[in-house]
């Protein structure tokens, strides 16, 4: 399979429009929010979010084995990991993410609750693991604030053949009815959340992208697209509203 050249320039334009608030803004922002980055997501979602993390954990649970060996990618507050773990103590859990105050957070969630996660602070674009380490990569509430062709690469890179990706995001919704009133109230609730919370400047300067970042995103069946383009097969998806918070479960071919 190969990447269309739409989604290409997509890629591009995303770069474009959004590199020095990746590189400058994003980490400001994740260095304000770990303590209320739950609470933040809750009014984001009206009350979805953590809802969801659940079902999509529920849902990797299904293709893990025991013992598997997962990657958590982007894992800030290591939510997915936690999860997993409720149902599945003998998993060897690894995680990266370029925040080391989120990784803090989530350290300290991990500690609380008697668990050992690895943890790394890193780039996502560029794992240090070798080819082939993981049963199953996760990825979850992060993709907007990446070049997500070179992330999904790396991905692909250390996951074993035959392992999963497990993605879910919030997406741009299939429907312009959902996406644009959707927009309108992601606005407004990361503007309120801000200022309920008193957000850093930076944050706050970020009211605008968060919306920004779906309106130039990808759609479900897109996102799949795309998948299929890096090389994964498989893919499984589930959505909820049109693809406000989508699920996407996909697997590299074995040799």
């Amino acid at each position: 399979m190969s990447i269309s050249e739409d989604l290409l320039k997509r890629e591009d334009l995303r770069s474009l429009l959004f590199r020095d608030t990746w590189q400058n803004l994003i980490p400001a922002v994740f260095r304000d929010v770990p303590t209320y980055y739950d609470k933040g997501n809750a009014i984001a979602s009206l009350g979805h979010c953590s809802r969801w993390s659940n079902r999509f954990a529920v849902a990797i649970q299904r293709h893990l084995p025991r013992g598997a060996r997962v990657l958590d990618v982007c894992s800030g507050t290591h939510d997915i990991p936690l999860r997993l773990f409720t149902n599945d103590p003998t998993l060897q859990v690894h995680t990266v993410d370029r925040s080391e105050h989120m990784t803090a957070e989530g350290q300290r969630r991990a500690r609380e609750r008697n668990l050992t996660i690895h943890a790394g602070v890193c780039d996502a674009h560029v794992l240090p693991f070798a080819d082939n380490s993981f049963d199953a990569v996760t990825l979850q509430f992060a993709s907007r604030h990446l070049e997500i062709i070179k992330a999904f690469k790396e991905i692909h890179r250390v996951l074993k053949p035959g392992g999963i990706f497990c993605h879910n995001d919030m997406l741009r919704p299939a429907s312009k009815i959902v996406e644009i009133p959707y927009l309108a109230f992601l606005r407004f609730s990361v503007w309120f959340t801000a200022m309920l919370f008193g957000s850093s400047a930076e944050s706050k300067k970020c009211v605008g992208y968060f919306a920004n970042a779906i309106r130039h995103f990808y759609t479900p069946h897109e996102l799949a697209v795309l998948l299929e383009g890096v090389g994964f097969t498989g893919i499984e998806s589930c959505d909820f509203l049109t693809g406000v918070l989508t699920y996407h479960i996909s697997r590299k071919p074995k040799i």
